[in-house]
């Protein structure tokens, strides 16, 4: 029997922190825990008779909130430092300009989207959002274009194909767990196919939104392009303004293509090599080690004070990042464990081919907030009805995977990391992230259900 109780618990949780947000302007972080603090007291199960219920509620709490910093918490420190070296050496402009020059000054959104279209095919979507913000920040300067649009154009690019494109971790996890590894290259191809028109639905969403959306409050005296251009002086050479981007990039890139069975590389020194400088924490501090070459002689006070002032632009990000972890946790403590299997079974008696596999994956996103957590619990379910559900050849299954990705994608709000992250280096306000990025990412998932069926209609 499924608990309606702990649905509308779940439901008033997500209602709650939007208003204490948006109406009483309470910080995210604080409203996130509160709200875990008040879920936990109300629904969590313990894990045992004997155990000290309160004490409970407080470790899990703290094991969410660490468990969140401990997946992405050096990546964003990492990532704020990069940032902040290229904006403060002018690399950022200088890729600005040779961005726009290969695009053109009209379309800037629409670099932006390509670009991080690209960019999350080997690396996390919010790591991909790290890395490009300064670059976002210095197109929107150049060509004057909305910083809402940016934002929303490169946000949906990375989602995209973070979502449907292996080898990032949800779609790699469903090609094992449906064993496709000998159909990788067919997937890629699939998932090219429905990603890049979703891909481009967002950046058009972006430029439409960003019509009903007030530019995020910078301040009043924040330099023109031309200023920052002569306070900065001669700009980097091109090479050295790419590689601190470029670099943690290929080595992420290299280190998913190596870890690929079917490629039987086995497991020698030199792969073990390339998959741990693939790691996205290794990757991203060895372009940390690149950006340093953007500093005047390697001056040691102007090193400091770059690193520190990344350093410090990275807490708030970090505090609302554990927020959502230990939000997650909590209700991964609770009874939706069990109505999560409960709904699949229910599901699996109604004959609603591709629809049912997104569904599922919505209903998980929007509860628990993490695209691949969504991806690899559906996935599981599903892995062992592919033959009864009526999925037997390949095609059939890998568009299956396409429709669970797709429902990973369905509106990304206050339990998703990447929304916070998105909203804290875009300067939203948080109503107007919910109209950008909320309903961005809503878009996106019906466009790739839709595309999906159309290739399901061809291919039958």
């Amino acid at each position: 029997m499924i608990s309606y109780f702990v649905i509308a618990m779940l439901a008033i949780s997500i209602i709650v922190v939007m208003v204490l947000t948006i109406k009483f302007k309470v910080h995210p972080f604080i409203a996130m825990l509160l709200v875990a603090i008040f879920l936990a007291f109300t629904l969590h199960v313990p894990s045992s008779k004997e155990s000290n219920y309160i004490t409970e509620i407080s470790a899990l709490i703290g094991k969410g909130f660490g468990n969140a910093l401990a997946n992405v918490g050096i990546l964003i420190v990492l990532g704020s430092i990069i940032g902040n070296i290229l904006e403060m050496s002018g690399a950022a402009l200088k890729l600005g300009e040779i961005v726009l020059k290969i695009v053109g000054k009209s379309h800037p959104a629409l670099a932006m989207n390509i670009l991080g279209f690209i960019v999350s095919i080997p690396v996390f979507c919010d790591s991909g959002y790290l890395i490009l913000t300064p670059l976002r920040k210095a197109v929107a300067k150049k060509s004057g274009a909305s910083p809402v649009a940016l934002s929303v154009a490169l946000s949906t690019g990375l989602y995209a194909s973070h979502a449907l494109i292996p080898p990032t971790p949800g779609p790699a996890a469903v090609v094992n767990l449906f064993g496709l590894e000998a159909h990788l290259l067919t997937i890629i191809i699939v998932g090219l196919i429905v990603a890049i028109p979703t891909s481009l639905v967002g950046a058009i969403y972006g430029i439409f939104i960003s019509k009903y959306i007030k530019k995020p409050k910078y301040p009043d005296k924040s330099p023109t392009y031309e200023t920052l251009i002569s306070d900065i002086g001669e700009l980097p050479s091109a090479w050295k303004a790419l590689a601190p981007i470029i670099v943690p990039i290929l080595l992420m890139a290299i280190g998913s293509i190596v870890r690929f069975d079917s490629l039987h590389l086995g497991e020698g020194f030199i792969v073990n090599v390339l998959i741990f400088l693939g790691e996205p924490t290794m990757a991203l501090f060895i372009g940390f080690l690149f950006s340093l070459l953007l500093t005047h002689r390697f001056n040691r006070e102007e090193i400091a004070m770059w690193i520190g002032d990344g350093i410090r632009s990275s807490g708030s990000i970090l505090a609302i990042v554990g927020a959502s972890g230990a939000f997650a946790e909590v209700l991964k403590s609770t009874e939706l464990a069990k109505i999560i299997p409960e709904l699949g079974h229910i599901f699996a008696s109604v004959n609603l081919g591709l629809i049912l596999p997104f569904i599922m994956a919505s209903a998980l996103k929007i509860m628990l907030g993490s695209s691949t957590i969504a991806v690899v619990t559906v996935a599981s379910l599903f892995a062992p009805l592919l033959d009864t559900l009526g999925f037997v050849t390949p095609i059939s299954q890998i568009l299956v995977l396409m429709s669970i990705g797709a429902g990973s994608m369905i509106a990304s709000h206050v339990n998703d990391s990447y929304f916070w992250i998105v909203v804290e280096l875009s300067g939203l306000k948080i109503n107007d992230a919910y109209k950008a990025r909320t309903l961005a990412t809503f878009v996106q998932g019906i466009t790739a259900l839709i595309i999906i069926m159309i290739l399901a209609f061809l291919l039958r």
